[in-house]
């Protein structure tokens, strides 16, 4: 290498030196800097995640809370109407039992006008 050159390299080396120096503690710093923030990231998105699985219990569990009150009301419904339905047919048994009656009585009553009239006759 020829002095000149060499001379010019020595004097660019250290001219430029001190941006190198800085280009160099910049972009380690900002390696650091980039992995420290992507490990807060990690943390954060971690805690996110279980913060967001907590409030979705919450929600599951007013939700089956919600649809444990419907049965429970629907099951009420469906026995109150089973109950009107049961006390309504035996309402009706015992109608008919003494509509039964009533015919049976009509039948003897029908059967006494008849003896009378037959006594009447006869006499």
């Amino acid at each position: 290498m020829d002095p000149s050159t060499l001379h010019d390299l020595w004097i660019n080396l250290a001219t430029n030196s001190p941006f190198l120096g800085w280009m160099i503690y910049s972009y380690v710093q900002t390696n650091k800097d980039l992995k420290q923030t992507r490990e807060e990231s990690k943390a954060e998105a971690k805690e996110i995640r279980k913060e967001a699985k907590v409030e979705e219990e919450i929600v599951r569990d007013r939700f089956e809370k919600v649809i444990k009150d419907l049965n429970n009301d629907r099951n009420k419904l469906v026995e109150g109407f089973s109950s009107r339905i049961d006390s309504l047919e035996r309402g009706q048994k015992k109608i008919f039992h003494l509509l039964g009656e009533l015919s049976d009585v009509k039948e003897k009553i029908t059967k006494i006008e008849m003896k009378e009239e037959i006594r009447k006759e006869i006499q």
